[in-house]
């Protein structure tokens, strides 16, 4: 089944140039083995870039903790609508254990149209051609747009009777999140940036070191 850009077989992704990738573009392994497995989604620090070890991102350091598969499905400038759209493209696999979202930069968009192949994603550059489809954004649209991806992912879990933990990449969303008080049960909210922060790196892609701090706040928040 297929609608748009949103289909229920996975999708298949380009993949990224220097990094080893599965056969549908993901830095994981083959989607070869359904049981017992858990899947991760998120962007390019999900994804791992500029960690060119495999076993040094956080996903592979959760997955040798517990000893159980991850899928680790993070997408260089994935947005929240874009994580949406890979989750159901699983829609006809075998229900994981438990779904971990890494939700990106708020802001993101995919820009879609009809006569795309794929859409478009707007991850934030500062090009006028990514700026005219966001340029009347609010933190308060973000966050709306932000809890409808939420919403739907929330739909699939329930659906597929799996659980679900929500994480956040970005320190500045979950600041806005704290000051609106939006919150929910499953929402965990020391972000990436603020484990990458904790071991002395800022903005941008994180290295190891972060991968570390964020698996072992992953294992120890959800007592994986």
């Amino acid at each position: 089944m297929q609608y748009g850009f949103y289909a229920d077989e996975i999708l298949q992704f380009e993949n990224t140039p220097g990094y080893k990738c599965n056969k549908n573009g993901f830095r994981t392994h083959e989607f070869d083995s359904w049981d017992d497995h858990t899947m991760v989604f998120g962007e390019s620090n999900v994804f791992g870039i500029e960690v060119p070890q495999d076993h040094k991102i956080f996903c592979t350091k959760i997955e040798n903790k517990i000893g159980q598969r991850i899928y680790n499905l993070g997408q260089p400038g994935a947005s929240c609508e874009e994580i949406v759209r890979i989750l159901y493209s699983f829609t006809n696999k075998p229900s994981p254990k438990k779904i971990i979202v890494v939700w990106p930069y708020f802001l993101r968009r995919n820009y879609q149209s009809y006569d795309h192949d794929a859409p478009v994603r707007i991850t934030g550059n500062t090009e006028p051609e990514y700026v005219k489809h966001i340029v009347n954004n609010t933190i308060d649209m973000n966050i709306a747009h932000f809890l409808q991806q939420v919403f739907f992912v929330e739909q699939w879990c329930k659906w597929k009777n799996t659980s679900c933990a929500h994480f956040l990449l970005n320190s500045d969303d979950r600041f806005h999140l704290e000051t609106r008080k939006v919150r929910f049960d499953n929402l965990y909210t020391h972000a990436f940036e603020d484990c990458a922060r904790n071991v002395g790196q800022q903005h941008g892609h994180f290295g190891s070191a972060a991968h570390q701090a964020f698996a072992d706040y992953i294992i120890g928040t959800l007592k994986l």
